[in-house]
């Protein structure tokens, strides 16, 4: 069906009308629609397809467009729907659509570049059909956009997933401090950006060792709250390797891709062992209290370290190698060890090496000792640390030692433990004379002032749980300084 400029066609209130085949509305007319139109597939040959080239927009009015069939659609439209409904293999839009409302039964709304728009505020305005139960069969893939009323809805779900998989997103118990300033929320899953490399967030004394590869979730609010939170549920469908009680959200900047940047959100917390959220058989992670938006990933705890290091060193020994040596008083499982290094100048760490278990099948219980030499000519100060692997490929990453570079004076610094509670140890060899150490916390505001001489214990139990900054000037002479960030957990 076509409608030619000028022309008006009017769907009155308990009209129903099926068309087996695509509407194109040219600039001019106009289609009023306040009962029901079916855009019918009879067959897969038959273009089912919506195009409106109207450009002043308008809307239609409070009916539903009803897109259905064996074959997918395309739709183009400047103007609002009132309602839309997919009951199809898929729906692809091509530009920005607009609904008041949102009825999905199957088939999967392909966004593209484009936004899918639910304008109505009422959580019921994304809706699924009960062969739709969670929106596993139809959800949208690519952006979605949500205008929220928090004063008013207690949750809101965000049909959202990647290719074939729903990963939904819900934020919920909004009433209990409803957020203010923020008028929409644009969702989409997306994979993962970046590696594990820098990984540095910890919570209630555990660390988190990776991020779950199966994909993430950016939540980008129109404007940051003013005030208000909520609790937050990420949906895991098609994620692996998850273990129970051994997850929880994590939050860093939408476009980062930044290991080093995932962080607990502050003021948030998980529910206790077996809890909501915590069991893989939930098929969800729950953070509640959450007051920021951003990208959300689905992060993994240490479990029991399965090697016992000791002893862990790197040293210059000429101005082209650097000698790297460590131990291990116990290993379980271990297929061996990765040795990485990042340059003052670089944001991550790169494998330059990797050495086999020394343990018979990774298991041993007697002291085992490695070395590696690193052909490391750097100029400046590098930075070293072991990723240890086990034979299920779970990673753990060493303590960071600094070294020197070419024409160095032998100074090197090694700080333990880190993650700490309060309470670690700083060496450094090869300059016996005193330091002054400053430690900031993450938006450069001095927090304390200690005075370093070699082998040193280091008492900073006052600080509140955290990630702090370590400098130590001058610390490798000719104003080369040691810079490194400190874990506080309880």
């Amino acid at each position: 069906m076509k409608l030619q400029n000028g022309a008006l066609l009017s769907v009155q209130p308990g009209a129903d009308i099926t068309l087996f085949g695509g509407i194109t509305l040219d600039n001019g007319s106009t289609f009023q629609n306040n009962g029901i139109v079916s855009l019918k597939q009879f067959g897969e040959s038959v273009v089912t397809d919506f195009f409106d080239n109207t450009i002043t927009a308008y809307s239609y009015g409070s009916g539903r467009f009803i897109f259905n069939g064996p074959g997918g659609h395309t739709v183009y439209s400047n103007n609002i729907f009132g309602r839309i409904d997919v009951d199809a293999a898929d729906l692809t839009i091509t530009s920005t659509l607009t609904a008041n409302k949102w009825f999905l039964s199957n088939g999967r709304i392909n966004t593209g570049n484009n936004i899918a728009v639910v304008l109505g505020t009422a959580a019921s305005d994304l809706e699924a059909s009960g062969s739709n139960a969670n929106f596993v069969n139809s959800f949208f893939n690519g952006r979605l956009r949500r205008y929220i009323n928090p004063a008013t809805e207690n949750s809101y779900l965000f049909a959202i997933g990647g290719g074939s998989t729903s990963n939904m997103a819900q934020l919920t118990n909004l009433s209990a401090a409803p957020l203010t300033g923020v008028q929409y929320l644009d969702a989409s899953f997306a994979p993962k950006a970046g590696t594990d490399a820098g990984l540095i967030a910890t919570e209630n004394g555990a660390q988190y060792v990776s991020v779950n590869n199966g994909g993430v979730w950016h939540l980008v609010p129109d404007n940051a709250p003013v005030s208000g939170k909520f609790d937050l549920k990420l949906f895991f469908a098609g994620f692996n390797s998850l273990t129970d009680n051994s997850f929880g959200i994590l939050q860093r900047p939408d476009a980062s891709a930044d290991a080093s940047e995932w962080m607990v959100p502050a003021g948030s917390s998980l529910n206790p062992s077996n809890g909501d959220g915590r069991l893989v058989a939930d098929n969800y992670a729950l953070r509640k209290d959450v007051s920021v938006f951003g990208q959300f990933g689905i992060g993994q705890f240490s479990a029991a370290l399965p090697v016992s290091l000791t002893n862990f060193d790197a040293r210059r020994l000429s101005k082209l190698n650097v000698y790297v040596s460590w131990k291990t008083t116990t290993e379980s499982h271990n297929k061996g060890f990765a040795i990485e290094r990042r340059t003052e100048n670089e944001t991550s760490f790169s494998k330059t090496g990797f050495v086999n278990s020394k343990a018979l099948n990774g298991n041993s219980n007697t002291i085992l000792s490695y070395e590696f030499a690193d052909n490391n000519g750097y100029s400046g100060i590098t930075y070293y640390r072991l990723k240890q692997t086990d034979l299920d490929d779970r990673e753990y990453y060493s303590v960071i030692k600094a070294v020197k570079g070419l024409n160095g004076n032998g100074v090197s610094v090694l700080l333990w433990p880190n993650p700490n509670q309060g309470q670690f140890s700083i060496k450094i060899d090869g300059n016996n004379g005193k330091k002054d150490a400053i430690i900031t916390d993450l938006q450069g505001r001095h927090i304390k002032r200690i005075e370093i001489s070699g082998n040193q214990q280091i008492n900073i139990s006052g600080l509140a749980t955290g990630t702090y900054i370590l400098t130590i000037p001058n610390a490798f002479g000719g104003n080369e300084n040691f810079k490194e960030k400190i874990l506080v957990i309880r």
